[in-house]
């Protein structure tokens, strides 16, 4: 499973948790996950570690652990939800999507642990899933990327 389908999964989890989703869709869900862990609308550059970091950070290591394990995942509170990643960002999230913070807190609930646990087979996050590096093209919304296109055209004109 790449990034992609990580976050897409993540989104379709959010999309049917308990949050009130009916003003937005999947697409739109997915491209602010994305956005929110530091990645691009396409799911490129998503860095899931920084979230276990935060966790450990936030004295929330037993939630990290339980969610890079092959266990039972833990909960998260709403409250840690916020702590995680701060009120502004939920607020701009959920203005973003047309929805109420709760609910934005809600389907973060469901679709974060599903999203590292998938991305973290052996007990930690696949560091292939990370980034991709400049250059790597493997799909044409890879060329969207200012550094994957001069790479691209550096290397068609063998010119660096």
């Amino acid at each position: 499973m790449n990034m992609v389908e990580i976050i897409r999964l993540g989104a379709q989890f959010f999309n049917q948790s308990r949050a009130n989703t009916q003003t937005t869709d999947e697409n739109s869900i997915f491209s602010a996950l994305s956005e929110l862990l530091s990645g691009n609308a396409q799911g490129q550059h998503i860095d899931l570690q920084a979230v276990i970091q935060d966790l450990h950070q936030s004295n929330l290591s037993h939630i990290a652990t339980s969610w890079l394990s092959n266990d039972v995942n833990a909960n998260i509170s709403a409250t840690n939800i916020t702590t995680l990643f701060g009120t502004e960002k939920l607020t701009a999230l959920a203005s973003k999507l047309n929805m109420e913070d709760a609910d934005i807190i809600i389907g973060l609930q469901d679709a974060l642990p599903t999203m590292i646990d998938q991305a973290s087979p052996g007990g930690e996050i696949d560091h292939t899933l990370l980034m991709q590096p400049a250059g790597e093209i493997h799909s044409i919304d890879d060329l969207m990327d200012i550094n994957n296109l001069k790479s691209f055209a550096s290397t068609i004109f063998n010119k660096k």
